[in-house]
């Protein structure tokens, strides 16, 4: 397998930016997943400020790996519909300017049928986004809900405009009860970012998320699959759930290196 390259999400963290930094240089990554919503904006910082930011997390060792948006409403949703887009848009190019290019971020569970209302309605949307990826140098990854691999990869099928990507979450799978791995090998020419997050089904029929090896993802199987796809982009340490969300992060960073 390539050599890989750790990144952690800094929204893992209830803390100032310099007490981030500082702990996640110590877990040895080399990149930072940051929240372009409730973190960093694209208008809250000025030329000289992103200048200054940027120029703080070199100096620990680090780079802006991918950005994380969330959004309120499905991408679909007509709620502030073009608000949304344009605060995609902004973020799109903001990603750029920080140094990353890849976006994820959650389109909504995937209409039943993608030839008419909301589905097609997010197929076009999507496509012009792609547009805007292609000229700003960004590419979006979906991050999962609730929607199989098949679903997943027949999405992206539709999406002729631009690079439209998956953000593979191996919990997401655990918690659906889709085997991993499977899904792994139907999106692999999808698969543009990786998390590294585990989970399992409960016995009512849910998901929990779980600490990184105490789920049901065999991560040895995954990051053989992902060396035989010769995967090279980022995977991003991220716990949601949780009372030691810092502390579950740096643990799993240890499982998955000495699985490496």
């Amino acid at each position: 397998m390539q050599p890989v390259q750790l990144a952690v999400a800094t929204r893992c963290w209830k803390a100032p930016l310099p007490e981030i930094l500082r702990e996640a240089s110590e877990l040895n990554v080399t990149g930072l997943q940051l929240d372009v919503r409730e973190e960093v904006t694209p208008t809250s910082l000025t030329v000289t400020g992103r200048r200054d930011f940027l120029h703080r997390i070199g100096e620990r060792q680090l780079r802006i790996a991918t950005t994380w948006l969330p959004l309120r409403h499905p991408l679909y949703s007509m709620i502030e519909l073009e608000r949304r887009l344009a605060f995609m848009r902004d973020a799109m190019k903001f990603t750029w300017d920080l140094g990353a290019r890849t976006l994820c971020f959650r389109c909504g569970r995937i209409p039943e049928d993608l030839d008419k209302g909301e589905g097609a309605l997010l197929v076009e949307l999507l496509s012009d986004l792609a547009v805007h990826g292609n000229h700003v140098g960004v590419v979006l990854a979906i991050t999962p809900t609730m929607d199989s691999a098949a679903r997943l990869k027949e999405l992206v099928a539709r999406i002729k405009t631009g690079p439209v990507g998956i953000d593979f979450d191996p919990a997401h799978f655990a918690m659906i009860a889709e085997p991993v791995a499977d899904a792994l090998r139907t999106l692999h020419a999808e698969v543009v970012h990786v998390q590294l997050r585990d989970g399992m089904r409960d016995l009512a029929g849910g998901g929990v998320e779980t600490p990184v090896g105490q789920g049901v993802v065999d991560w040895a199987e995954i990051l053989a699959l992902l060396g035989e796809m010769d995967y090279t982009g980022w995977m991003t340490a991220l716990r949601t759930q949780g009372d030691d969300k810092p502390g579950d992060v740096a643990r799993g960073l240890g499982y998955i290196r000495r699985t490496l």
